[in-house]
């Protein structure tokens, strides 16, 4: 199926059939990336409240991930919620957890969250990205390999032309898997830090699809073209939005 479609008094459809956000898969050499459902949020918390930064600094925007299980639990599962609204054309929130693989190559445990969302989409192109991993996955390639698999899906799939990302100055870690995959710097910009008490430099950072350094292998993508249709971005909906 490539087109939304819901049939009357019909119960027989699949989740995905009737929210085709969480039918998008897409599968890179080590890693599942697809949208967090409800099954997945003690998983998520667990996640979370393991540890994601590993020294005294924060490199989110918010300090959310020092707060207890019980308060992490609480806030983050109705943000959520709350990203599930934005659905397309032009304002949209996919937020894409991640899963290692087993040996066989099944979905394994939830390992961290890759967000990509974009504004004003249909006239710009552009989808932002953020993600955390937790502490004891990183310095495995993880990062890297969780953003370039959601750039190749936006890339090829989604018809993005240009992905941009931001990071403190001193986060060298995301600082290198965008220099790794081909952003430059496209500004700076002084910020709170995550606690509200000090200000920080943020880097801003964008990579045009041609400037996209590509790894050697490649992803697989299913549950797309359904989802695109369902945003109101496929050809036929260009032809007549």
């Amino acid at each position: 199926m490539t087109e939304f479609q819901v049939p009357q008094d019909d119960p027989s459809l699949s989740l995905e059939e009737v929210w085709p956000p969480f039918g998008l898969r897409i599968e890179s050499p080590r890693l599942i990336l697809r949208q967090l459902r409800e099954t997945d949020f003690p998983g998520f918390v667990a996640a979370a409240s393991s540890g994601i930064m590993p020294g005294p600094r924060n490199a989110f925007a918010a300090a959310w991930n020092e707060n207890t299980p019980e308060d992490i639990a609480k806030n983050s599962l109705p943000w959520l919620w709350s990203k599930r609204a934005a659905v397309g054309p032009d304002s949209w929130y996919l937020f894409l957890g991640v899963f290692l693989k087993d040996e066989d190559g099944s979905e394994g445990p939830l390992i961290g969250v890759q967000d990509v969302y974009a504004e004003e989409y249909r006239v710009l192109r552009t989808v932002q990205t953020a993600s955390w991993l937790r502490t004891d996955q990183q310095g495995k390639g993880y990062g890297k390999e969780q953003r370039a698999a959601a750039l190749m899906w936006a890339f090829d799939h989604f018809d993005a032309q240009y992905a941009e990302s931001a990071a403190y100055d001193w986060n060298e870690p995301s600082l290198g898997v965008s220099k790794g995959l081909g952003y430059f710097q496209s500004g700076t910009r002084r910020v709170a830090d995550a606690h509200g008490k000090e200000p920080e430099w943020e880097i801003q950072l964008r990579l045009p699809k041609a400037d996209f350094l590509r790894p050697s292998w490649s992803v697989e993508v299913t549950g797309n073209e359904l989802l695109k249709d369902f945003m109101h971005l496929s050809q036929r909906h260009a032809q007549t939005d």
